[in-house]
């Protein structure tokens, strides 16, 4: 019930922000009963995006696993971070990834480069429609998917709604309030939209944690460079997108062998 309230709060907060005050019992009590459905959906979605995330690996990938840590014996530092990204541009982890994304890439920073790639927009498509349903226009499909990457990317080091609420709002309003309202699709259940937009917001940003979690465990397990290419076995799309947020490799790696923590940012503390 806790966080039920505060996944209200902060989409009441942007229903605020965004002017739309309309202060009827009736509509809050909609809001309410829709938030505790979405609540309900959030906790399955993320409980299935966890057990894929943490996946054990098939016989089909531990054997491709062999063969990169065979590679990883020609490299002359197969713990460090560009030899990682040098092994996985070898023969058989580009085979891999041609079976899971039906393209052809030169290296595996050529793949990096290149998310997110039309697959990868698909599976968030498919992600997105789970909490706002199949009739959403193309158009907005877009443009959800759109602000999907935009708010990974910003809280892969931990920003959060709720202490860095200034920042998260300026985002939302920019990239998905604004276009939706200029998209000029009816203002039907206009309230209950606007709401949802900061609801799911703050779901989308979970999805760094629950990856961070699983890859982080493979590292801790099984030692950074079996537990690097585990984790770009297991979930190829998800590791080149977030290796993708990063400026190098050497950070990326940094990011993978730390802790995950919310991000203590003083426009929460002035929100508070």
């Amino acid at each position: 019930m806790k966080k039920l309230t505060c996944l209200i709060l902060v989409g009441i907060g942007v229903l605020l922000l965004i002017g739309v005050i309309v202060f009827v019992v009736p509509i809050f009590v909609d809001m309410f009963q829709e938030m505790q459905q979405m609540s309900k959906k959030h906790a399955e979605y993320k409980r299935t995006l966890r057990q894929s995330a943490n996946e054990p690996l098939t016989v089909e990938q531990e054997k491709l696993l062999s063969q990169l840590l065979e590679e990883a014996h020609e490299t002359p530092d197969p713990q460090s971070s560009k030899d990682l990204e040098t092994i996985l541009s070898t023969e058989p982890y580009l085979t891999y990834i041609k079976t899971q994304d039906g393209e052809d890439y030169a290296d595996f920073p050529t793949y990096v480069t290149a998310m997110p790639t039309s697959t990868h927009r698909n599976v968030v498509l498919a992600r997105l429609k789970y909490f706002l349903g199949t009739e959403v226009e193309p158009a907005e499909q877009e443009i959800w998917v759109d602000y999907y990457y935009i708010i990974r990317d910003w809280s892969k080091t931990g920003k959060d709604a709720h202490n860095n609420g200034k920042e998260f709002k300026e985002i939302l309003q920019k990239h998905l309030s604004d276009p939706l309202m200029n998209q000029g699709s009816g203002t039907a259940e206009l309230h209950t939209k606007i709401v949802k937009m900061g609801v799911i917001s703050t779901f989308l940003i979970e999805e760094n944690e629950v990856f961070h979690r699983a890859w982080r465990s493979r590292l801790q397990k099984y030692g950074t460079q079996e537990g690097y290419l585990r984790s770009a076995i297991a979930t190829p799309a998800e590791f080149a997108l977030m290796r993708s947020f990063f400026e190098s490799a050497d950070v990326f790696e940094k990011w993978l062998t730390e802790p995950f923590e919310v991000e203590e940012g003083t426009e929460g503390q002035e929100n508070e």
